[in-house]
């Protein structure tokens, strides 16, 4: 199996380091449990359940011609895994899904002998999801590359997103999308007057009470609503609007007769 880095905007397979990747292992989830307790009361109240981050670990084999060339590769290894920032791993044989993660352990290689050596890594994603590769701006067919079987991609319909009707349906292959955790964002292009969006599956509603002319753009970005560049917040309702896992049900009210509204995301994975 091969182990690809995205690292700085340059996509790296570990192999052209010499390193055979022997494994590659997301741990489970990790369980965070609020609990109350009360005097004079057994036990403890569940007041919630949260998902901590994700620890991933790789095993390499590594070798040089010589022992020489094997110090070397070592030096450039070093190199390759100090980062301060978060990378992307992506297993070859899961290539349409990524984990964005922080090197969490010293490394250095265990020699079997002058010219070969292992080399163990942990890796640590702050979320615990993988994401999709691909956005649902990509076209949605193998021939793309970033997608893959295993995904809960629907073959009976098509997957639209982008829309020019007042109600439509919008499909999240992954775990719940709240704007609020994840990025999800939402332009509406065109005219309107008191512009609605809603989502009638999970009854997320938007509400703008401005304008917008034929060249404009309204953009829910997270929690953040602009119109173009400017800053709208406070002409909103300051909700946000979350995708379910599945099919949602959209309806849009205040539109002009020319528009359209896109949604731009990844999927996320547990």
């Amino acid at each position: 199996m091969d182990l690809l880095i995205k690292k700085q905007g340059f996509t790296i397979n570990i192999a052209d380091y010499g390193l055979d990747c022997l494994k590659f292992r997301p741990q489970s989830v990790s369980h965070n449990h609020k609990l109350e307790q009360f005097e004079n009361l057994d036990g403890a109240n569940h007041a919630g359940t949260t998902f901590g981050p994700r620890e991933l670990q790789a095993s390499f084999v590594v070798e040089g011609d010589n022992h020489v060339l094997l110090n070397l590769l070592t030096s450039e290894l070093h190199a390759l895994f100090a980062t301060k920032e978060p990378i992307l791993l992506i297993d070859s044989r899961q290539p349409g899904k990524q984990w964005r993660a922080l090197v969490n352990s010293v490394f250095d290689i265990d020699y079997d002998n002058s010219s070969t050596g292992t080399y163990d890594l942990s890796f640590l994603s702050p979320r615990p999801y993988c994401e999709s590769v691909g956005t649902t701006l990509d076209e949605f067919t193998f021939d793309s590359d970033v997608w893959q079987a295993g995904m809960n991609l629907p073959s009976d319909r098509d997957l639209l997103y982008k829309h020019k009707a007042n109600r439509f349906q919008i499909y999240n292959a992954g775990v719940f999308l709240d704007p609020c955790k994840l990025p999800l964002r939402i332009l509406y292009k065109g005219g309107s007057s008191n512009l609605t969006i809603k989502n009638k599956t999970t009854g997320d509603i938007f509400a703008y009470s401005g304008t917008s002319g034929p060249d404009d753009t309204i953009v829910l970005d997270r929690i953040q609503h602009f119109k173009n560049d400017t800053n709208i917040f406070t002409y909103t309702n300051h909700k946000r609007i979350s995708l379910a896992t599945g099919w949602n049900d959209f309806e849009i009210n205040g539109t002009s007769e020319n528009f359209e509204i896109i949604f731009d995301f990844r999927f996320y994975y547990l």
